[in-house]
């Protein structure tokens, strides 16, 4: 199994978790004031992907929405 992560920059984020089953787990107030700079946040959805078997995480702002990670298990 490999994690791919893709990242851009730090900023508040919420997380949606995916499963294959197509359930989905919305964290609100994920954001880098609690775990830290998105590498940070990474690590925390890397461990909850695994944990929980999900099959990824968007990573969005809490502003605008925007996808600003990828986190997709392979």
């Amino acid at each position: 199994m490999a994690i791919n992560i893709q990242h851009t920059y730090t900023t508040p984020v919420d997380i949606y978790f995916y499963s294959k089953e197509d359930h989905t787990l919305y964290c609100y107030a994920f954001n880098r004031h609690d775990y830290g700079d998105m590498d940070s946040i990474a690590e925390c959805i890397c461990r909850e992907l695994i944990k929980h078997n999900f099959s990824y995480a968007d990573v969005c702002s809490t502003e605008t929405g925007e996808v600003l990670m990828k986190i997709e298990r392979s």
